[in-house]
């Protein structure tokens, strides 16, 4: 892995996480109902994530039919992501669930790179990927509480699992497909998403949708910065997907979020960091350097 893809995937995390960060803030600033929290900002992530790929593309906006494709199916997996996080919060473990997102974000695309794209890892980097499973399973384990898990608690658990591997796949796929088109791609996936989020609240609070909108000045700058952060990692995320190895990449990224999550929960929430995560946090920077090598 060269200098700069280095110090592009580092960005791309950076942003990541400030996106998780600045989305708790919002979540706990919002001023509206709980429930309309994720839908409203699916909405607005959507639209803001389709007007700045938009204007970085030059205001252009060209699709192929795999690209159709591939933007339709994605967007379906995003919804999918997102109403089984909800789900899954609601029923059981934060823990847990956690978890299994981690693991479906590396272990769908190892397979999915294994059969078809024949991407060559060498023995470093697999062990690499191993402790970054380890990492994930020590940073993660504090807490499960899976003994009061309410009904369809795993169900959701899985589809975090499938969902968050397969974004992540078709995103690739379309990068091998059609290269040139991967802002087509970010423009599809988001706009079609928040397209469906909108009609779901629509449908369920009808008269109430305009409230749902409403902002305060204490919501509006962690809305605003996370919005920011989202739509930079993702035209990050689709510039540099096609040149590095998809497994290596997905793991760098996905633990680096973790190590970053982690990182903001000690400085900024005052979070008591027990000794397995303390662990885990180690072992994940051990990994990161195995596979930048």
């Amino acid at each position: 892995m060269n200098i700069l893809s280095i110090f592009l995937i580092a960005g791309i995390i950076l942003l990541y996480s400030f996106q998780t960060l600045f989305c708790t803030l919002y979540n706990q600033r919002y001023p509206g109902k709980a429930e309309w929290t994720s839908p409203v900002f699916c909405i607005l992530e959507a639209a803001f994530i389709v007007l700045i790929t938009w204007a970085l593309n030059g205001f252009r906006f060209h699709v192929s039919t795999p690209t159709l494709i591939f933007g339709c199916l994605n967007a379906l997996v995003l919804f999918g992501y997102n109403t089984s996080l909800i789900e899954a919060g609601k029923r059981g473990s934060y823990a847990f669930f956690n978890m299994s997102l981690l693991y479906g974000a590396i272990l769908v695309p190892m397979v999915y790179s294994a059969l078809f794209l024949k991407e060559q890892t060498t023995l470093i980097q697999w062990i690499g990927i191993g402790l970054m499973l380890i990492a994930f399973l020590l940073m993660n384990w504090e807490g499960k509480g899976l003994e009061k898990a309410k009904k369809g608690y795993y169900i959701f658990c899985a589809l975090l699992f499938l969902c968050n591997g397969l974004y992540s796949v078709f995103l690739k796929m379309q990068s091998v497909a059609c290269g040139e088109e991967s802002t087509e791609m970010v423009m599809l996936t988001f706009g079609i998403m928040g397209l469906v989020a909108l009609i779901r609240l629509i449908w369920t609070e009808k008269g109430n949708t305009p409230r749902a909108f409403r902002q305060t000045r204490q919501s509006l700058w962690p809305l605003a910065l996370c919005l920011l952060s989202a739509g930079l990692a993702i035209n990050g995320l689709v510039y540099i997907l096609p040149s590095v190895n998809t497994v290596v990449f997905y793991t760098i990224e996905n633990g680096g979020v973790l190590l970053m999550a982690s990182l903001y929960a000690f400085l900024l929430f005052h979070e008591k960091p027990a000794p397995r995560k303390i662990a885990g946090i180690l072992i994940a920077l051990i990994s990161i350097t195995l596979l930048s090598l």
